[in-house]
């Protein structure tokens, strides 16, 4: 039942225990010599030399040191409030510290859990609560066996890592746009069509200007003998 019954003296070669049985037991093992020697040898010897080549096979894997990806991100919370989330990811061994500072002073862990990856590693996130418009105040501090030094991780660099990509995915479609329209014109004028921006509101007859050295008065009638031919 998990309980200890019975010890081994290896020097003295004999069993004790606090069970009733276990005298009996062991006065009827300590009469069998060789049952005697067989413990001895195994408590040891056999038993530390399987126990060190284990730990030797098994070395990679115990000295495994995986440092943890970082990220502090904020949401809103409740009114005039903000949720600030420090997670860490894919990180070896477990054991794993999150703690927040406010202006490089303690400001306490917050909300904290951990849990297992299926890879073997672990992930870990920690949440705190602050007043709105005050997160960038804040920073989190991880510590770790994989770290050389405690890791702080600022809201900052999670919000500019996001700045060069909208940036780059606006510039992209003001690009494509500006293609677009280049092209779409350059059909309008190959097809002897009219620029949009310079369309002709009027009749379209081209005689919106007076004619160069002509009255105005028969550039009009040069118009209408135009619509009379028409």
């Amino acid at each position: 039942n998990g309980e200890e019954f019975m010890t081994f003296n290896p020097k003295a070669g004999n069993w004790s225990g606090d069970w009733p049985e276990a005298e009996a037991i062991g006065n009827l093992w300590k009469k069998e010599a060789e049952v005697v020697n067989q413990e001895r040898a195994f408590l040891l010897s056999s038993c530390p030399q399987r126990l060190l080549g284990h730990l030797e096979l098994g070395r990679g894997n115990l000295e495994w040191k995986e440092p943890p990806s970082m990220r502090l991100k904020a949401r809103p919370g409740s009114p005039g409030f903000s949720v600030l989330t420090c997670s860490a990811f894919s990180f070896y061994p477990p054991e794993l510290q999150l703690r927040f500072l406010r202006n490089g002073l303690a400001a306490g862990t917050g909300e904290s859990d951990q849990g297992p990856n299926g890879d073997g590693s672990f992930h870990a996130w920690s949440s705190l609560q602050v007043k709105s418009g005050d997160e960038h105040h804040y920073c989190c501090v991880v510590q770790h066996a994989g770290l050389a030094k405690p890791l702080t991780v600022e809201l900052e660099s999670s919000a500019r890592s996001a700045v060069p990509v909208v940036g780059i995915v606006i510039g992209l479609l003001l690009l494509l746009a500006a293609a677009t329209g280049g092209a779409l014109l350059w059909r309008r004028i190959r097809a002897g069509q009219p620029v949009p921006w310079i369309a002709l509101g009027a009749d379209d007859v081209g005689a919106l200007l007076p004619t160069p050295g002509l009255p105005q008065e028969a550039d009009s009638q040069d118009k209408n003998t135009l619509a009379d031919t028409a």
